[in-house]
């Protein structure tokens, strides 16, 4: 067996799902000097309209709304995930995307991420949302197992 440090791949939101995906990584598949990759994806703050008359100059985002996402995002990212990583000393890292949240696009973005690190494999959860919402709407995870070139293990947490 290869002693070869991984980059292992783990999107997070704030599901139990996810923290069930997060446990199972550490009591199963982490191995000494490999590092975990914590990804998580938030939405832009809303966007203000700035006009002057009856034209539309420009939708701007509004940075006050997208800095909250982003500071509550790293405060839970930090003590739900980090805390524990640091008392096992494990190298990681925590990357926070501020990204239009579609499940495409978020899968996009983990797929994209996974070929950069040149990833291990790539562990998520299964979110049950039902037949119908995943016809309608997709499944991010769905999106992983058929665009990743990385491994990607499909946990069903729920």
């Amino acid at each position: 067996m290869s002693n070869t440090a991984r980059s292992l791949l783990v999107p997070v939101d704030e599901s139990k799902a996810s923290r069930y995906v997060f446990k199972w990584v550490l009591d199963n598949i982490l191995r000494d000097g490999d590092k975990v990759h914590l990804l998580h994806v938030v939405k832009p703050g809303r966007y203000v309209l700035l006009s002057s008359g009856l034209m539309v100059d420009e939708f701007v985002e509004d940075e006050t709304v997208s800095n909250e996402n982003l500071e509550h995002s790293k405060q839970y990212l930090t003590e739900e995930f980090a805390t524990q990583l640091e008392e096992l000393k494990v190298p990681y890292q925590i990357e926070i995307v501020k990204f239009a949240t579609d499940t495409d696009s978020i899968g996009s973005i983990i797929c994209k991420r996974a070929a950069q690190l040149n990833a291990g494999i790539v562990v998520m959860a299964k979110h049950n949302k039902g037949c119908i919402k995943e016809f309608l709407i997709g499944s991010c995870t769905n999106y992983c197992t058929h665009h990743c070139k990385a491994p990607v293990m499909v946990l069903h947490a729920e």
